[in-house]
């Protein structure tokens, strides 16, 4: 397995323990603003790393012929 497949596994780890913490606090429930800025800050996190990730797979020539 390649270096950006387990980095892509591991955001995905990640997205998953952070859920599973916010659950556990009650966030969602007690303090649900807080909840949304955290949702919302780590998906801003997760679209910039994949664009990142893609980023680096596509030289510039390669990206025009690359499906979108």
């Amino acid at each position: 397995m390649s270096t950006r497949r387990k980095l892509e596994w591991l955001f995905i780890v990640l997205t998953v323990a952070l859920l599973l913490f916010l659950k556990w606090l009650h966030y969602g429930v007690t303090h649900y603003n807080i909840f949304l800025l955290v949702l919302l800050a780590w998906t801003l996190v997760l679209i910039l790393v994949f664009k990142a990730l893609t980023a680096l797979e596509y030289s510039p020539r390669e990206r025009e012929d690359a499906p979108e």
